[in-house]
């Protein structure tokens, strides 16, 4: 029977164990945070569970379904070419394969007279008698084994299983954690590619929509220069001055959460920009834009009622008047959640319609097709034309 001097011996040494695993199970857990790479952590596991257990051999072994075996992938302590190498079973014969299969841990004090295991050769080549294994488990799947090994017999307790498998379990949330992080980096790049395929097939589009823009400009520019009245010339440079607004909204597409819109304020801005340097810019078309994004098939009938208007007050509002100016806004009513348009001239008030001129039929049809309507101010001092229509997404 043990004296009282010996039991105090064991329970010290049983404390200074218990203590040295708590130490080694915070740091591992601490350069288990900051370990970035999967390889790093499994070496730093095996150098922490030499260090908890006292044993001169340590591996990770992974388990790969392609081949049913368990690979070590991590090491310490053995010989050169096993790490990354070396293979064991992962059947319940094998100490590191009973313990994938049951996802237990196993302990062996004595694997060489063990009946109910295998004693490998890689163990034997290097006089291995302790084997403790510790499953690692991946959201609640055994992704592979953690396990310690020593030349000596019964070289590990009860103790160092509880370490061990609490050491496996911090090593399989950082595997958990790395894999998370390796599949937001596959995703983001997988991400990128179609995004940058996708712009790639939308650059495309728009050029080849932007050479059918010029063609039909080409072909309504040669029917103008062959026509046989200056009215129908005029006709003709209305209607491709329409063509460019529209191919001017393809070229301001962008995509937003998957959906093509056009900045409505970009767009009016642009639109103005062309129309003063018709007037050879020499009137500025002041401008109270307000950004709000529309579909390409509600941004296409704006610009057009904007040119429209645009185009009339130059004509015959301002034209050949130094004191002449030309306004427009576009805003978004809070309280009506409608877009306003106003355009706005000091010209001397609407006359008779002009002949052959689709005026303010054509204005009235586009707003039809934004749900909108119009209202026009007219007087001696200048004209207002207000369209306002819903918004929709």
């Amino acid at each position: 029977m043990p004296n009282s001097q010996s039991l105090r011996n064991n329970l010290g040494q049983t404390l200074e164990r218990v203590r040295r695993h708590q130490s080694v199970l915070l740091d591992f857990a601490r350069v288990a945070a900051e370990a970035t790479e999967t390889q790093r952590l499994l070496d730093l596991a095996c150098q922490h569970a030499a260090r908890g257990t006292g044993a001169p051999l340590t591996k990770v072994m992974r388990y790969r379904s392609d081949k049913g075996d368990l690979l070590v992938v991590a090491g310490k302590g053995w010989r050169p070419g096993i790490v990354g190498h070396a293979r064991l079973g992962a059947d319940m014969m094998s100490p590191p394969g009973q313990s994938y299969q049951t996802r237990e841990s196993v302990l062996s004090g004595n694997i060489g007279e063990d009946p109910d295991l295998r004693y490998s050769s890689l163990l034997r080549d290097h006089g291995v008698v302790s084997v403790l294994n510790a499953p690692i488990a991946v959201d609640g799947v055994v992704w592979g084994v953690l396990e310690v090994d020593h030349t000596a017999p019964d070289a590990f307790g009860e103790d160092d299983q509880r370490f061990l498998l609490s050491l496996a379990l911090t090593l399989a949330l950082g595997i958990r954690h790395r894999q998370g992080q390796a599949a937001l980096e596959r995703n983001a790049e997988e991400l990128g590619r179609r995004l940058a395929q996708a712009d790639t097939y939308m650059r495309e589009q728009n050029h080849r929509v932007r050479n059918y823009f010029q063609m039909i400009l080409s072909i309504l520019a040669s029917r103008s220069r062959k026509a046989s009245s200056e009215q129908l010339r005029a006709d003709y440079r209305e209607v491709m001055d329409r063509v460019a607004a529209v191919g001017l909204a393809h070229d301001l597409l962008t995509v937003e959460s998957g959906q093509s819109v056009v900045d409505a304020a970009t767009y009016l801005d642009a639109l103005c920009s062309g129309l003063e340097r018709s007037m050879g810019d020499e009137l500025r078309i002041e401008r109270d834009l307000e950004p709000l994004q529309l579909r390409p098939d509600r941004a296409v009938p704006l610009g057009l009622v904007l040119n429209e208007l645009v185009t009339n007050c130059l004509k015959y509002a301002v034209n050949d008047r130094p004191d002449g100016f030309v306004s427009i806004s576009f805003r978004v009513d809070a309280g009506t959640d409608e877009a306003v348009l106003v355009v706005r001239d000091n010209g001397p008030g609407m006359g008779e319609q002009r002949p052959g001129s689709l005026g303010l039929r054509l204005v009235r049809s586009l707003a039809a097709q934004l749900s909108g309507r119009v209202e026009i101010d007219s007087s001696s001092t200048g004209t207002a034309v207000t369209m306002t229509f819903p918004l929709v997404v």
